[in-house]
């Protein structure tokens, strides 16, 4: 595969994402890109290179997880204890 002058769609297929969410990435300044006429293109090296400095800045360069992952709840962090729906319910039964 090609790892230059890739367009959005394939560098959409090549992450995963949607088109829509490169065009965004593009827009505030997240992904490198190169403007061909209308059209956008990617070095795919380069998009890699900047998404793991971006990642690094937002997680920390130590960041085993993204926030809200599992790792935080194997260790046995539990919101503190509250009036839930459920609890409010069967007070009033």
């Amino acid at each position: 595969m090609k790892t230059s002058d890739l367009s959005i769609k394939e560098l959409a297929a090549f992450i995963g994402v949607s088109t829509d969410t490169i065009r965004r990435a593009v827009r505030k300044g997240k992904l490198p890109a190169t403007r061909v006429r209308t059209a956008f293109r990617f070095d795919l090296h380069e998009v890699r290179t900047c998404m793991q400095r971006n990642a690094a800045i937002r997680f920390g360069a130590r960041s085993a997880s993204a926030p809200g992952g599992t790792a935080g709840r194997a260790q046995g962090n539990q919101p503190p204890p509250g009036k839930t729906g459920a609890q409010f319910l069967e007070e009033r039964l």
